[in-house]
């Protein structure tokens, strides 16, 4: 869990660098940066192509749709991780009674316990590091949608609602909303946790919205229209799944 922590705080700095970061390159075109040319220009052609095909013409809503889109194609890897989770949990028993065996801290000891236990979960399929990983891969599409927004004037001049999606909201309604869509999603996804873990997760329950919440005053009103609709699909996508395994949930 630790691993997890330590996660968290790396992802908390990445996004505290996106948000100081200036616009000093604009998307309007093909960019002779690799990363501009292969994500950021891309990004702003789907959100501009998708608005103007709605019948509404709205940026804010071609934002969520593209959002929609993105949370999608990375189902399969939130179904792989939701399955680990349950795998790790019904391992706990296993992995307790491991612990007390190789409880001697001495090195030779300490070896074979990591050996038996990396043998133990490749046996039940269960990896501690698989919870990190859809993390891991949304941060290149959050940084790809926060520049694509900052840099394409067609998005960061749009209106949606009270919105301008290129500032911040001025009456701090979305950052609120995606501070508490954060910390539903946070105990919807987190509930296989094992016990053992609780106090760390709840923790890690309350640091997320918090960071969102602050990152939410000062950053584009589109990118954090972006994490809330990610939010809201999220909480809908492990409820699906909490119905679709509720047997092994169950059970584990």
């Amino acid at each position: 869990m630790s691993k997890l922590i330590k996660l968290l705080s790396i992802t908390l700095l990445f996004i505290g660098i996106l948000a100081g970061c200036s616009a000093a390159a604009s998307s309007s075109g093909p960019n002779t940066n690799l990363w501009h040319h292969y994500f950021i220009y891309p990004m702003s052609l789907l959100i501009v192509h998708v608005a103007k095909a709605w019948i509404f013409q709205s940026f804010g809503f071609a934002i969520m749709i593209v959002t929609v889109g993105v949370r999608m194609l990375l189902m399969p890897l939130n179904v792989m991780q939701y399955k680990n989770q349950l795998n790790m949990k019904r391992l706990q028993p296993q992995l307790k009674e491991l612990k007390k065996k190789y409880s001697s801290k001495h090195a030779e000891e300490q070896k074979q316990y990591q050996v038996e236990m990396m043998k133990l979960m490749q046996e039940n399929k269960a990896n501690p590091m698989m919870g990190c990983l859809p993390l891991i891969v949304q941060l290149p599409v959050f940084s790809a949608v926060y520049y694509a927004i900052r840099q394409t004037k067609e998005i960061s001049s749009a209106s949606f609602l009270w919105l301008n999606l290129g500032h911040p909201d001025p009456y701090y309604v979305l950052p609120l909303l995606a501070a508490c869509m954060t910390y539903i999603q946070a105990r919807v996804v987190q509930t296989n946790v094992p016990a053992e873990q609780m106090a760390q997760v709840r923790m890690m329950q309350l640091m997320s919205p918090v960071m969102v919440l602050m990152f939410g005053f000062a950053s584009p009103s589109g990118l954090v229209l972006y994490w809330l609709t990610g939010s809201i699909f999220m909480i809908a996508q492990y409820t699906v799944l909490k119905k679709l395994y509720r047997n092994e949930t169950a059970s584990a």
